[in-house]
């Protein structure tokens, strides 16, 4: 019987060494995987930096882009040109300006922007009190704009 204890007991313990074992390596294949995601997570965040260096090296030298950055570039121009239409657009919604220099919101009668000191446009009203500016707006005061 004694045997048989001493067995039964050698037996457990190499099974509870080999379940620790177990648990550890899981444990450090969880880890591991956690650190592969963080650091795949700083590449991408290294190559969205890049994108934004070559882009604004771009910005003050047009022909230090390769022709394939190029292509990207001119589709940020393109983008940021029609975001800031629409912060213009969005800013007249709301009865203000918005400064494209600094790109903060004004009152829409400022000349200038109180933050950065660029003129801004002139507001101009339209002649039927629709929405559109004067020079989108009919002549003759009948509006065909509604």
């Amino acid at each position: 019987m004694s045997d048989f204890l001493d067995n039964l007991g050698k037996v457990l313990n190499n099974a509870a060494c080999k379940a620790v074992k177990a648990s550890g390596d899981a444990v450090e294949l969880t880890k591991t995987s956690v650190n592969i995601k963080l650091d795949e997570i700083k590449c991408e965040n290294y190559f969205k930096e890049i994108g934004r260096v070559v882009y604004e090296q771009y910005k003050e030298m047009p022909d230090s882009a390769s022709a394939e950055a190029l292509v990207y570039c001119k589709c940020i121009d393109e983008l940021e040109e029609g975001i800031c239409e629409k912060r213009i657009k969005a800013a007249k919604l709301k009865g203000k300006k918005y400064c494209a220099e600094c790109e903060i919101l004004l009152d829409d009668i400022a000349s200038f922007c109180y933050s950065c000191g660029e003129k801004q446009p002139e507001t101009v009203a339209a002649c039927c009190g629709c929405e559109n500016e004067a020079d989108t707006c009919c002549e003759d005061g009948s509006c065909e704009c509604s």
